[in-house]
């Protein structure tokens, strides 16, 4: 069970995070939340799709790392097989928290740096340590503060460029479904796409808006980030 606390330099002064990509460090997830701010990162190395929050209903993007529960592809002796590795994976263990009232939205003043203590990733042993002798952050905990203030940044300019996309229609689910060199047929179920037909008709404010805010060119990405599936198939196959 996870157990956040609040980072302390005085506190935490010797613990170090082991950063290695491994299923014992909890990284074999077939799917991983992205934000569209890391589509341009994204669209080179992973399939782009949209996922519904089983607990929710909400719609979220994200990338695409296996076929079934469990499964993570990009997964090679304890290496992550991509240049680019999805924010939300990066920053493990850490996690923004909220110093304010139930449901207040994440800023700049209102956030600090919270630790999961029950990480087999965390110990005093091995791996990146966090506080140098004077207590000051070393670099990788600079770098994990980063990219924890992406995460602050872009989480609510994805969700409105979900919310754009719902208001045009233009998300539709679809089905994957593909045949292994060993004769089984997969598929995966559950997913959603970018209407391309109703994009292209796209015209007017809506056009201008969606260009404006950089709204046609994430679609474009996510579009072309499907010749990604190719790959994991092959991976599949050679597994």
């Amino acid at each position: 069970m996870s157990k956040f606390t609040i980072l302390d330099p005085k506190q935490h002064k010797d613990l170090q995070v082991i950063t290695d990509r491994d299923v014992t460090y909890g990284d074999n997830h077939h799917f991983v939340p992205v934000l569209a701010d890391e589509l341009r990162a994204l669209v080179a190395e992973y399939p782009v799709c949209f996922l519904k929050d089983n607990q929710t209903g909400k719609l979220g993007i994200s990338a695409l790392t296996g076929f079934e529960q469990g499964e993570n592809l990009y997964l090679q002796d304890k290496n992550w097989q991509a240049r680019y590795i999805p924010l939300h994976v990066y920053r493990q263990p850490f996690m923004v928290g909220i110093q304010g009232n139930d449901g207040e939205q994440a800023t700049q003043d209102n956030t600090v740096v919270t630790i999961d203590l029950a990480s087999s990733r965390v110990n005093k042993k091995e791996g990146q340590a966090l506080f140098d002798d004077n207590g000051n952050a070393t670099p990788y905990l600079e770098k994990i503060s980063q990219a924890l203030a992406k995460l602050v940044h872009g989480s609510p300019r994805t969700e409105q460029f979900i919310q754009a996309l719902l208001d045009n229609d233009l998300i539709m689910p679809i089905q994957l479904a593909f045949p292994l060199s060993n004769g089984e047929k997969k598929s995966f179920n559950g997913i959603y796409n970018i209407d391309e037909e109703k994009l292209a008709s796209l015209s007017g404010e809506a056009l201008q808006s969606f260009h404006k805010k950089g709204y046609l060119q994430a679609c474009h990405l996510i579009l072309a980030s499907f010749g990604q599936i190719q790959k994991l198939i092959d991976w599949k196959n050679n597994q």
